[in-house]
């Protein structure tokens, strides 16, 4: 049974390798600046914004001593096209990978994949839906894979922003207890 577990699994893997060899995967990755705070802050700050932002059944696997928090998520998917609204709800899938580093952080988003009671599989760069499929149907898949792409470009920066956002306010609080502590120096030293 696990050799055939295991067969299966390679066969898929090697399947989507395969397909992302001739496509590229949709990634979302950068590194945003925030000035005066501390790795471990931007690493607790990250870990709160994740576990507050994210859905509860995120998957999550952190290390504190690297500042690496990553993990699989999701987003709820509504189709936008009529015909498929309920044979294509469901999810689409991610893996995320956020790493405080002194001054910031580094995000990368990928891996992105579409389930449903009609799966559209791992989404790809390429502006029409790239697997076999016969031509009659072709033409509804392609505007169901619009709509998954248009939803995960609509949804990501706004995510990223969200973690920014966070960061930031930590940075000026940071920064605000740090000049009312200089303030109140002064003060005591005159």
């Amino acid at each position: 049974m696990k050799k055939l577990v295991l067969t299966i699994g390679i066969a898929l893997i090697s399947c989507v390798i395969s397909i992302a060899q001739h496509a590229e995967l949709m990634m979302f990755s950068g590194e945003i600046k925030v000035d005066k705070l501390e790795k471990e802050e931007i690493y607790k700050q990250l870990s709160s914004w994740q576990q507050e932002y994210m859905p509860k059944e995120t998957i999550r696997e952190s290390d504190r001593g690297a500042g690496e928090i990553k993990g699989t998520s999701y987003l709820v998917y509504n189709s936008n096209v009529h015909a498929a609204s309920e044979v294509t709800k469901g999810f689409i899938l991610f893996d995320f990978k956020f790493v405080a580093i002194e001054d910031g952080f580094r995000y990368q988003i990928t891996n992105f994949r579409h389930e449903g009671k009609i799966r559209f599989h791992t989404i790809l760069m390429t502006p029409s839906f790239p697997y076999k499929i016969n031509a009659v149907e072709k033409p509804w898949y392609d505007l169901v894979w619009k709509d998954i792409r248009t939803q995960i470009n609509q949804q990501m920066p706004k995510m990223v922003a969200s973690v920014k956002d966070v960061v930031e306010k930590a940075a000026l609080l940071a920064k605000n207890e740090n000049e009312a502590k200089d303030t109140l120096l002064t003060q005591m030293g005159n």
